[in-house]
């Protein structure tokens, strides 16, 4: 983050940072749902994205 920003700044940068390792938990989750994969409610980011084959 550029030197002389603001504590909300750096807040939405570390957003817009992480948003960019891929699709979110709840984007995963939408997808499984769509593919009806069974046990999709009680599993993390990593199993999501395994099971959808990415």
């Amino acid at each position: 983050m550029p030197s002389g920003s603001n504590a909300k700044r750096e807040r939405q940068y570390e957003h817009i940072k992480d948003s960019a390792e891929g699709p979110t938990r709840d984007q995963l989750y939408s997808e499984a749902r769509r593919r009806d994969i069974k046990g999709r409610s009680t599993m993390t980011k990593a199993q999501l994205s395994k099971a959808l084959g990415r």
